[in-house]
């Protein structure tokens, strides 16, 4: 990589790393997160009172889907900050290559380890489920519904700024890093999804809505309709939360002006 921080979003650089360390590691690490999170989150999406005799619509609780997904990006940064940085995210390692803490070679090798991870967990999901309890609840896929896709689109961007931001300021400045990177990253994607759940399903992550889809596409097609708008918002939100980091809040060295 290029030069990183020793914080929880980058491994320190003080001695040289193999290849098994520097690059397999770090992009299992990705893998595995992914595949976990995709499998954990898509599965708080179920019923929690069960499936019932008329197969009506799951009563889905966002506390269940926000307190799941928070809680579970929280462990995963634990888990593997110091192993890839858990970026668990390819709209937070967009960012993060943004900011200039990661080269777009091993950007582009994580997002592809995200991606696969994403398709593994949720197929995970179907094998776990049965058929017709996969159907009712979209097998955890963020299918747009709510709002249109421009709405949509502002809506991610918005919650992904937020996400991206924190994360940075937490986990990736030389100057704000703090140990409790894990719980503010994990808080910030629980309340943004109690902030988004009803408009877009609040995803910030191209991987979360990426693996479901492929998986449900068996089933619902239109799965696809809009999916671009779960790829366009957290990307431009990264874009935004990175701007703001380098043009304000970055430590002197990163910021683009006013470097004194």
């Amino acid at each position: 990589m290029s030069k990183e921080s020793d914080s929880l979003i980058n491994r320190g650089d003080e001695a040289p790393l193999r290849p098994f360390q520097k690059i397999l590691q770090p992009c299992m690490a990705e893998f595995l997160g992914v595949c976990l999170f995709v499998f954990v989150g898509c599965m708080t999406v179920q019923d929690p009172l069960g499936l019932n005799s008329k197969g009506s619509p799951a009563l889905t609780s966002a506390s269940a889907v926000a307190v799941g997904h928070g809680f579970m990006i929280a462990l995963l940064v634990v888990a593997f900050g110091s192993t890839s940085g858990a970026h668990i995210n390819p709209a937070v390692t967009f960012g993060i290559l943004l900011s200039g803490a990661i080269t777009p070679v091993m950007a582009f090798a994580y997002v592809m380890s995200q991606l696969l991870g994403a398709m593994v967990g949720a197929g995970l999901v179907r094998a776990v489920l049965p058929v017709a309890e996969y159907e009712l609840i979209n097998g955890g896929a963020h299918i747009l519904s709510a709002v249109g896709p421009g709405p949509g689109i502002v809506c991610e961007i918005l919650l992904t700024t937020v996400l991206v931001l924190t994360v940075l300021m937490s986990a990736v400045d030389d100057h704000s890093k703090s140990n409790l990177a894990p719980l503010a990253i994990g808080f910030a994607v629980t309340v943004c999804i109690f902030a988004g759940i009803n408009t877009t399903g609040a995803s910030m992550n191209p991987a979360r809505s990426f693996g479901p889809a492929v998986a449900l596409s068996v089933y619902k097609s239109e799965v696809w309709t809009y999916h671009y708008v779960y790829w366009v918002g957290p990307l431009l939100g990264s874009v935004i939360a990175a701007l703001f980091y380098r043009i304000i809040f970055a430590c002197p060295e990163k910021r683009f002006f006013c470097k004194e």
